[in-house]
């Protein structure tokens, strides 16, 4: 069964969600990209949709995700809602037979996301993407693309670092895994072009806070192919945002540098600008995302994160915060890749 759209005009598109994520996707899909057009909306914010429906021309708005989803007009589904509505907001999508670009994460957990893969699966079409974004980033892709090349020689280590500005609140280490680890679990993954096994996490608590919270994770993993690795995610360092990854081969190594500002030096100082967020980090590669998308839709050639994607970050995820919990390591058993997926990680 054929993946392409069979619309000849711009890929018709309704974004849910118009907050920080939604609305850079609605921005990008409406200025940045060629042969999309985003015609509908929701949020239950409605003077926000009103202000972003009036800047990218959208003539459907909505307060319900599912009226919006069964739209005649809306030919694909972004997904850019609150974490919790993900799965079946993306359910829904598979119900309609409309492919969607989910947000991370597929799901609130690893058994909620293996139902979202089988339903994909008992309809025989590639129809999600999930938006592990990290795969479409320039210096990620310059550094797998070495490491793929075998110049390096065999990966035997990974490194990720994930740097966020100031919080406007403490999170649970739940939260913190869920929301923000997954990208770099899913890099690690990515990058390795291996399968995590097992997975310790320790980490860092708020000063007053209960226990539960999380300042800083560190997580310890390793390979099936006996390489290993190791992700810091700071929720609060309160410069800035800096994601970053170092791969190392039997050869040499590769990293990339996320910092696209100049170093000066001046007055007796010398610096270096830090993007404030992830919009600003990974701007080019939201672009790349939602370009890679639609032409996927219009080709009929699916590529990018996939559902079964989704559900193993999610098993690791839910492996990290197991660990968490237990202060123990703990081992991760994931089942053979479905047929469906295989193209995409071949």
């Amino acid at each position: 069964m054929s993946n392409r759209l069979s619309s000849s005009g711009p890929i018709r598109v309704g974004v849910i969600g118009t907050g920080g994520m939604g609305g850079r996707h609605v921005r990008n899909l409406t200025d940045e990209v060629t042969g999309s057009q985003v015609v509908a909306l929701m949020d239950v914010d409605a003077a926000r949709m009103a202000e972003v429906a009036a800047a990218c021309g959208a003539s459907h708005t909505f307060s319900d995700a599912r009226a919006l989803i069964r739209h005649p007009a809306v030919d694909a589904v972004v997904i850019a809602a609150p974490d919790r509505f993900h799965a079946e907001l993306t359910a829904a999508c598979l119900a309609a037979g409309k492919p969607v670009l989910c947000e991370k994460p597929l799901a609130a957990d690893a058994e909620e996301a293996r139902r979202i893969v089988e339903t994909e699966i008992t309809g025989g079409r590639r129809l999600i993407q999930v938006g592990l974004m990290r795969q479409f980033d320039p210096a990620h892709l310059r550094v797998k693309e070495l490491i793929a090349s075998g110049a390096l020689g065999k990966a035997v280590a990974f490194r990720g670092i994930h740097i966020n500005s100031l919080p406007h609140a403490p999170r649970m280490a739940e939260e913190v895994i869920t929301n923000s680890v997954i990208h770099d679990l899913h890099s690690a993954r990515w990058m390795m072009s291996d399968e995590v096994t097992r997975v310790y996490v320790s980490y860092v608590p708020y000063a007053g806070h209960s226990p539960e919270t999380a300042r800083l994770i560190l997580i310890q993993l390793q390979y099936r192919s006996g390489a290993v690795g190791q992700i810091e995610c700071n929720a609060e360092a309160g410069y800035g945002y800096e994601v970053d990854v170092r791969v190392t081969g039997e050869n040499g190594a590769a990293e990339t540098n996320s910092l696209r500002s100049p170093v000066v030096s001046y007055n007796n100082q010398r610096g270096q600008w830090v993007e404030e967020d992830w919009l600003q980090r990974f701007d080019t590669a939201y672009i790349h995302e939602v370009r890679a998308w639609i032409r996927a839709l219009q080709t009929g050639v699916p590529i990018g994160p996939t559902a079964w994607d989704g559900y193993v970050s999610m098993l690791l995820a839910d492996a990290c915060i197991e660990s968490a919990k237990t202060g123990k390591p703990v081992d991760v058993d994931i089942p053979p890749m479905a047929a469906l997926y295989a193209a995409a990680n071949g």
